[in-house]
């Protein structure tokens, strides 16, 4: 299974949080365990899958991830069971990950290039007059080309511009920029202190990243009831971001005291607005049915909601349960699909059940070659595989062996 930790994802804050330390059993199938910190590039190593001898479900290489048997001792004392599974909630603490920061501004597509030379022209005429939410755009549009060429500096230069002024997207972007080191020298204590100036306005975007300085002990010295301080703030504000980071937190007891069932209730709020690992995390609680009665249905649309923002861990599991039609039509040629768009993000558990896929001919054609390239893959990271893998390898002649294995040195995982 991948790391339960905490880690700081480029646009909406963390990663997916570990709620649950152990696989859940389902009609005789596994789900992965609700797992899968992303780091800034999305790392997104799974947990190992299993041989089965069932031939009911398509998911034949899937069974239950092998930290399902320290899933109790991870809990709290006293906790048995799922609640001793949910209790286990990313209590392996932050790792080190850089700081990226969730931003304001994001590029939209223009169709009409008149139309946005016009603006960007006003835009910069009133920039320099002084109006510091000009002075930003304007930024923006150096930060990301859009409109002019890619220029780092002087996004710098006008972020700064608004920035000074007290403009509150202008400091936390700005403040995204020094936590990154692009357009300026790394330097994680001035970006937290620019978080600081627009969280102290209210900006709930701010907020949150000032949380996650605090809650990595970046720029300042880790605090987890100051993390949790900030993302409170904004998660009320109704931000996403916070909404999740405080799930987070709550889930995990944190710098305050674990409540699964509240980390619930961010969670689903945040996923209502987007968050796509909110949306995953909410999908996979109910999937689980430790905190809530179990509810596949719900499960399953929560999870495709993620899945099709492309999250890895979100198409793995649903995945699962369309191989065993569990809140959703069984449907091996769509377990494969969502399998195979996991596999090529680079999702241990689903290249492994993808490969299965092929190996037994259920809603893919039987390939030995295409399994024996997804689990050399797989095999990378976890060594499980390796009986299967070599299986895969007998089945085929020398030149298409040299050919697959040739594939795989070439393979590099395509995040969505």
């Amino acid at each position: 299974m991948a790391s339960g930790s905490l880690l700081l994802h480029r646009s909406r804050g963390w990663g997916q949080v570990c709620l649950l330390t152990a696989a859940l059993a389902l009609g005789g199938t596994a789900l992965p365990a609700v797992a899968k910190g992303k780091t800034p590039a999305k790392s997104s190593a799974a947990a190992p899958a299993k041989s089965s001898k069932s031939t009911k479900s398509t998911t034949a290489g899937a069974a239950k991830s092998s930290s399902a048997k320290s899933a109790g001792k991870a809990g709290k004392k006293g906790r048995t069971g799922r609640n001793a599974a949910v209790a286990g909630a990313a209590a392996a603490g932050a790792a080190a990950a850089a700081p990226l920061g969730r931003e304001h501004w994001t590029p939209e597509a223009r169709n009409n290039q008149a139309e946005d030379a016009k603006e960007l022209a006003a835009m910069r005429a009133a920039a320099q007059t002084g109006d510091a939410k000009a002075q930003y755009l304007l930024g923006s549009r150096y930060r990301f080309g859009k409109g002019v060429n890619q220029d780092l500096a002087q996004a710098v230069h006008w972020y700064r511009q608004s920035a000074d002024q007290g403009y509150a997207p202008a400091q936390s972007d700005l403040g995204v920029l020094y936590a990154n080191g692009r357009g300026v020298t790394l330097d994680e204590v001035q970006a937290v202190s620019w978080y600081r100036k627009a969280a102290d306005q209210g900006d709930g975007i701010a907020q949150n990243n000032l949380g996650l300085m605090y809650a990595e002990g970046r720029g300042v010295a880790a605090d987890d009831a100051q993390a949790v301080k900030w993302f409170e703030r904004s998660a009320k504000s109704g931000e996403a971001a916070g909404q999740y980071s405080l799930g987070v937190m709550l889930s995990s007891g944190r710098g305050v005291k674990e409540d699964g069932r509240a980390a619930l209730q961010w969670f689903e709020q945040a996923a209502e607005k987007g968050h796509a690992d909110a949306q995953y995390n909410t999908g996979m609680i109910y999937a689980v049915g430790a905190l809530v009665p179990q509810d596949l249905t719900r499960a399953a649309r929560w999870l495709e909601k993620s899945a099709g923002q492309g999250n890895a861990a979100a198409q793995s599991s649903l995945g699962f349960l369309y191989a065993n039609g569990q809140g959703v039509p069984q449907d091996a040629g769509q377990a494969a699909r969502w399998f195979d768009r996991a596999a090529k993000q680079g999702y241990t558990l689903a290249q492994s059940n993808l490969a299965a896929m092929y190996v037994s001919g259920q809603g893919v054609q039987k390939d030995m070659g295409k399994a024996y390239f997804w689990l050399t893959i797989a095999h990378a990271k976890d060594p499980s595989l390796q009986s299967r893998m070599q299986t895969a390898e007998q089945a085929l002649g020398p030149a298409e062996r040299l050919k697959v294995q040739r594939e795989v040195r070439n393979w590099k995982p395509a995040k969505e």
